[in-house]
């Protein structure tokens, strides 16, 4: 048997047995968004930790030193921001090949710093290694949360409305538009979307403290994806509306102008950075005011339900089967 026969979350479910050896202090282990454990009083640390490898996340000739810099730590605050914390301390650890210039070393840490310094994050040290062949850049985020506030992926309740903070796909558009070389004029946002996403730090602080959503998520491996390890967490399914999946405009002319599949893109590739939840119809009704009166975003587009699996109903009203299928870093 090989990891591509299981998948990543294959992978995790086989390992997890026997990881703990010190269980007292700990409220959440392996499969979420950051492992949880007690500190004094009322509150929890978050821990979280990220990856990024050369030619598997990003490709040098494709991204800034400074982009991927940001990038590098703006996927870990976004794990942070699911579980409703805020950041605190970072430490990194890079293996870098010989081929790689200082020049470009010196504009990824100036990335992560301006990353860090506009979310109060202290960089504290970590580890640097050679690497025979690519950059890898490993980010371990600590970060704090009131213990009653945090959410995990297994809330969820039947009945539920299922809403994201922001629209989806575009980081999708700008990959594809990247993977298939065409012509970034004109699509610079969708190259943004891509390069530079803005972890949803405000809008997971608001979420948690006000205490109207039951389960949240980031969407790093795409919608469909990242609200099936909702269903799974939470012994539920859902419907998706297609007329409800929030996009911007720019994406909305990319995939028609090149004949893409917006549905494909939208909710089955990721990294899009923004929050995916539920709540209680009226609990989402209040939440949606406190995230509009901040200038923040939130848009409805579903149900959580008790038959399980995942379903999509279409713009012509016929419900439809769906695999919660994204990115898989074995498959």
């Amino acid at each position: 048997m090989r990891l591509k026969d299981i998948g990543e979350i294959g992978f995790i479910k086989r390992i997890e047995s026997g990881c703990l050896v010190r269980d007292k202090k700990v409220i959440r282990g392996i499969g979420d968004d950051c492992c949880v454990f007690k500190a004094s009083g009322r509150m929890a640390i978050l821990l979280t930790t990220d990856m990024l490898v050369e030619k598997i996340h990003f490709l040098l000739g494709s991204i800034s030193p400074y982009e991927l810099g940001r990038k590098s730590l703006a996927v870990n605050l976004s794990d942070i921001a699911a579980m409703g914390g805020t950041p605190r301390e970072a430490v990194i650890s890079i293996a870098i090949p010989d081929t790689v210039d200082l020049a470009i070393l010196d504009g990824v840490y100036d990335g992560m710093k301006s990353m860090a310094k506009e979310f109060e994050v202290n960089i504290l040290g970590g580890d640097t290694t050679s690497s025979p062949e690519h950059l890898v850049i490993n980010v371990a985020l600590v970060g704090e949360a009131a213990e009653d506030e945090i959410l995990y992926r297994s809330g969820a309740g039947e009945g539920e409305v299922i809403f994201l903070t922001g629209p989806v796909g575009s980081s999708a558009a700008g990959l594809d538009l990247i993977l298939k070389g065409r012509e970034i004029q004109g699509w610079e946002a969708l190259i943004e979307a891509h390069h530079n996403p803005y972890p949803h730090i405000e809008a997971g602080r608001i979420i948690a403290s006000t205490k109207k959503a039951n389960s949240l998520i980031d969407v790093s491996d795409g919608v469909a994806a990242d609200l099936g390890h909702i269903c799974t967490e939470s012994g539920l399914g859902a419907i998706l509306e297609e007329r409800m999946i929030p996009t911007t405009e720019t994406f909305r002319e990319y995939c028609k102008r090149f004949h893409e599949d917006s549905n494909h893109l939208s909710l089955h590739v990721g990294e899009d950075y923004v929050l995916l939840g539920t709540a209680v119809a009226g609990a989402a009704n209040e939440l949606r005011a406190a995230l509009e009166s901040e200038g923040l975003e939130f848009h409805q587009i579903g149900q959580m339900v008790a038959e399980p699996g995942l379903r999509f109903r279409t713009r012509e009203n016929s419900l439809e089967s769906m695999e919660t299928s994204g990115w898989d870093h074995f498959r």
